[in-house]
């Protein structure tokens, strides 16, 4: 017969504590032998002699008597990163506001042990067993303008949790505040990488104090679960100079290059805005006609539009001279720029092999965009270029059967399908000089080429082959638009002229957008 008995009490979840404004640069100097409360183990007995395995409760680091703790304590029974780190990215980095700049605690829950005698402590995890050595892993390191580097990091593994949190000095009440400002953005960060279907919101943490703070990387390493092999990582870094997301999964990769450093070139609001609603419509495109990832593409769409938000033209005249070259851009230099900053970016989805027939023929999705400001001389005979270029590469199976999925094997009677290959290709060059502070030459010039072929088979044989090119080609002299004389103004007078002229610069700037496919400005 088999009795349930209850030994004692113990209150798994620690006391929410606030963190004293007096421990400012040390959390962790609390006392590392922490009183136990009685525990509540529910043990099964047989009336035979004989050893009873009976839970025991979680091994801390430290007394578990403070927020952080808390959140650490209810994730614990959590399964999968999402609930492990749920909420404790956040909890940690609220501590800076408290005041608090190192800390450290972890949990692991110990295996089951003999019935006997009633718990009478917390047995101490060994001193960093836990930190760095986790299956999944968050880690954020920002460095203030003073030179302060802080770094606080997540780990989970098996049946453990650990958070840790450090700083190299005494950090300002303006610094603690900048930091505990990105929380929330933190959390948003952590809890889209850990997702069944990853997502990359990284827009919270672009939005850091570029005034107090001069840099924030983060590192993030997931395993893949649910019968995957592998882990996903993510890697982000911004800095005055540059910003940087890689991401790669069972899904593919996304790689962001932004190089936000040629101040000078940069657009207003309305402007980059307009130009980052161009690329996403291209993106949308070219994933539709490449048959890409959903998913991925949203991933490289997010940390493309992360990556160039909080960057902006100089705000005055002073402040938008080069600090190489020393010069400023007109308003008619500008409108050939699209306002973003020079950029490169990549997505690639994962190669698969549907058809076993034929192994030669990949399901694939690659996609690059670019574009590269080049600003040399001085003032009075300065040249500006501007080139952006995209390529897509992809191919994929369909079947002949609208609606109806594939299911290609070795047996003839399912090879039923059509195989596309798609190649784009696209650019745009638009370019000005000046001489002795004239206005000399300016120039457009779009290419767009596409190429779709299309194999078709049916039982198995090919029945056709047949590829459709695309694209066009224009060239355009904008002297008539940037240039000081103007046919067709006879009879106007100034304000009239200057409008004319907002209007002309206000076209053009949606003119040199890149465009990839036809039905589009390239095919003036």
């Amino acid at each position: 017969m088999t009795s349930i008995s209850a030994l004692s009490s113990w209150n798994a979840t620690p006391t929410l504590g606030t963190a004293s404004s007096a421990n400012r640069t040390d959390a962790s100097s609390a006392s590392s032998s922490p009183a136990a409360s009685p525990s509540t183990i529910v043990a099964l007995s047989k009336d035979a002699d004989g050893p009873v395995m009976v839970p025991s409760p979680p091994s801390w680091e430290r007394a578990p008597g403070d927020a952080v703790s808390l959140v650490l304590s209810k994730n614990m029974s959590a399964y999968g990163s999402a609930g492990r780190f749920s909420g404790l990215g956040a909890a940690l980095m609220s501590q800076f506001q408290a005041g608090v700049t190192n800390y450290s605690q972890s949990a692991q829950q110990s295996p089951p042990r003999v019935q006997g005698a009633t718990y009478a402590g917390i047995t101490a995890i060994p001193a960093g067993g836990l930190h760095g050595n986790g299956e999944d892993q968050m880690t954020l390191s920002i460095t203030t303008r003073s030179g302060v580097e802080v770094k606080l990091s997540l780990d989970s593994q098996g049946d453990g949790l650990a958070v840790q949190m450090t700083s190299s000095g005494e950090l300002s009440d303006e610094e603690s505040r900048a930091l505990a400002g990105l929380s929330d953005a933190f959390q948003k960060a952590i809890d889209g990488m850990t997702q069944s279907t990853p997502k990359l919101n990284l827009s919270g943490l672009m939005q850091y104090d570029q005034t107090v703070l001069s840099s924030v990387n983060l590192h993030a390493q997931v395993k893949l679960r649910g019968g995957q092999e592998g882990v996903q990582t993510l890697d982000f870094q911004a800095d005055a100079t540059q910003r940087k997301v890689s991401f790669s999964g069972a899904a593919g990769n996304v790689d962001v290059k932004v190089d936000p450093s040629k101040a000078v070139a940069l657009g207003g609001k309305s402007q980059q805005a307009k130009a980052m609603a161009s690329y996403m419509k291209q993106f949308d495109q070219a994933a539709t006609r490449g048959h890409g990832d959903a998913n991925l593409m949203g991933m490289f769409k997010d940390a493309f539009s992360a990556l160039h938000s909080n960057t902006s033209a100089p705000q005055t005249d002073s402040a938008s001279a080069s600090s190489e070259s020393k010069w400023r851009l007109s308003p008619g230099d500008k409108s050939i720029l699209t306002g973003l900053a020079d950029f490169s970016a990549s997505v690639s989805q994962t190669v698969a092999y549907s058809n076993p027939m034929r192994s030669a023929e990949k399901d694939t999705f690659n996609y690059e965009v670019a574009q590269n400001t080049s600003l040399s001389g001085n003032q009075d005979n300065r040249s500006i270029r501007q080139e952006q270029t995209s390529k897509l590469s992809a191919s994929y199976h369909q079947s002949l059967v609208p609606n109806v999925p594939l299911n290609l094997t070795t047996d003839s009677a399912s090879q039923n399908y059509t195989f596309h290959q798609i190649e784009d290709t696209a650019s745009s060059v638009a370019q000005v000089g000046y001489k002795d502070g004239k206005l000399v030459r300016a120039s457009l010039d779009q290419t767009s080429s596409q190429s779709a072929q299309v194999l078709k088979y049916f039982l198995g044989k090919l029945e056709s082959d047949k590829t459709t090119p695309g694209g066009g080609h224009v060239q355009r002299d904008l002297m008539p638009i940037l240039g000081p004389y103007r046919t067709g103004e006879v009879g106007l007078n100034d304000e009239q002229k200057e409008q004319r002229r907002q209007q002309a610069l206000l076209s053009l700037g949606d003119d040199v957008l890149l465009q990839s496919y036809p039905g589009q400005v390239i095919t003036m």
